[in-house]
């Protein structure tokens, strides 16, 4: 029988993620999908956590009770009036979940090539979403849609850029008809759960808002034109000097919650290293976010009925495997991730398990990450944890033009996986990211959803598609798709 976790009075320093790995066969680089759908893949990983372990699963169960119910309505009346809320720690009775042991767990991928979002493979990242679900469902009226991430933003690997800290302001989304998206009472048809693991704070950036009352285009919405300054919802918001007093930091401690909805202006703070002799290092800050949705705005990515509470381990690879994709630009990974990545959302296993239309915006974001990887190079080694740039106009997609922009810059950061030797196949993964994206549009168009794909199909044409020699980044390996009618220039 499952024995609840003992509560930690004090948590000593997490270990840093930059420290080397004892099995450098468990790294992501030496990882093929067959492992990656193997439970004892992940036991090996992190052993104090479950994968698909019947006896913890049935242990999990929703909070539930009048205390409950009275901290889920005071929730609501928060969000009703500020868009967002708190619930602290001390209201939300845990059962089945180890905050500190998903925090080392998070520290234990990262340190292994992984996104900090594969903790999701894990049986105590759904139980999270599952104990909390009954609160959330009184407080917004929304159930789990599965958009799911998870974070570790360490102060100490602030380098001053934008691939060393947290999401810059945004919108969780931009619909084209914002009131649409309210239910007559008021209540947003999308939120987010965003749970601490560990302490956020401003030291090591907590979240920041701006709430409801002093933002203009949440409940109406915003001209979505980027060119347009005197548009942007940020400078709406703060139009004046006194304006920034509005700007509210929500620190959370460890087990706490915060709810949002999707018209929130947010974003992460860059964290304060601390300088030493001032006392301990500032900690990472480690958490995971659910999104919660009516289907009338947002389908569930995965049909409920089959994945909730604990999806099937090849599911949660999809899934987390799309979300990789569907963020590429905020979550950098190399071609042969993508790859990994693809094989995880293609495997037969899993055919029908993604909604029709996240799967569509899944591949074709995925011709999107597959061009950009052929253009740039491989941007780092394994799987990069790091975060990019947000938009609060449109969907956050960055444009080409943008993009060429920023140029064909090397990843110098060589530390993160030093342990480990650069393979000798990355020409070969970038073709073969490439041929999958191929694949993409071409089965796109054949099931007549290729209008999304237009623009790739001119780009195609175009010899965007192109390495600096002129060769065609399309052309065919001959390791992979053998016998598949290929589209060349």
């Amino acid at each position: 029988e499952y024995e609840t976790p003992a509560v930690e009075m004090s948590d000593p320093p997490l270990p840093s993620p930059r420290e080397p790995i004892q099995n450098t066969s468990w790294h992501a680089r030496e990882v093929d999908l067959a492992r990656v759908l193997q439970p004892g893949y992940w036991r090996e990983l992190c052993p104090s956590l479950h994968v698909c372990d019947e006896a913890f699963q049935a242990s999990v169960r929703p909070m539930v009770g009048a205390a409950l119910e009275e901290v889920a309505d005071d929730a609501r009346e928060r969000i009703l009036r500020d868009g967002y809320t708190k619930i602290p720690a001390a209201c939300l009775p845990w059962k089945s979940v180890a905050h500190r042991e998903l925090a080392l767990a998070c520290v234990q991928l990262i340190r292994h090539g992984w996104n900090p979002s594969f903790l999701l493979m894990y049986d105590e990242a759904w139980s999270i979403a599952h104990e909390l679900s009954d609160v959330v469902l009184r407080a917004t009226g929304n159930r789990l849609n599965f958009d799911a991430l998870c974070w570790h933003v360490d102060p100490y690997d602030d380098l001053g850029d934008d691939e060393h800290t947290a999401f810059s302001p945004h919108r969780d989304r931009q619909p084209d008809d914002s009131p649409a998206t309210f239910r007559p009472d008021g209540t947003a048809m999308y939120a987010t759960a965003w749970v601490a693991l560990t302490d956020a704070t401003p030291e090591n950036s907590c979240l920041y808002v701006i709430p409801r009352p002093r933002d203009p285009g949440y409940f109406e919405g915003d001209e979505d034109d980027p060119c347009n300054a005197d548009a942007d919802p940020l400078r709406l918001c703060l139009p004046h000097k006194e304006a920034y007093q509005h700007i509210t930091a929500v620190p959370a401690e460890k087990g706490s919650a915060v709810l949002f909805t999707h018209r929130v202006i947010h974003w992460g703070s860059r964290g304060t290293p601390r300088s030493a002799g001032l006392g301990p290092r500032t900690p990472p800050r480690v958490c995971v976010s659910f999104g919660f949705a009516d289907d009338a705005y947002e389908p569930a990515y995965v049909d409920r009925a089959r994945n909730l509470p604990f999806p099937p381990l090849c599911n949660r690879a999809a899934l987390v495997s799309a979300q990789m994709i569907a963020y590429h630009e905020r979550f950098r990974s190399s071609a042969r991730m993508l790859r990994l990545f693809h094989d995880a959302v293609t495997h037969p296993g899993v055919d029908g398990a993604l909604e029709r239309e996240y799967r569509k915006k899944v591949m074709y974001e995925y011709v999107q990450a597959a061009a950009a990887a052929g253009k740039k190079g491989t941007r780092g080694k394994g799987s990069s944890t790091r975060g990019g740039n947000n938009s609060l106009v449109g969907n956050g997609r960055k444009t080409r033009e943008a993009e060429a922009e920023e140029g064909a810059e090397e990843d110098d950061d060589d530390d993160d996986d030093a342990e480990v030797e650069d393979d000798t196949d990355d020409d070969d993964a970038d073709d073969d990211a490439m041929d999958r994206a191929m694949d993409a549009m071409l089965d796109a168009k054949m099931n007549e959803d290729g209008d999304d794909f237009h623009d790739d199909f001119d780009d195609l044409e175009d010899g965007v598609l192109e390495d600096e020699d002129g060769f065609s980044l399309l052309e065919p390996t001959p390791r992979l798709h053998a016998g598949k009618k290929k589209r060349r220039r």
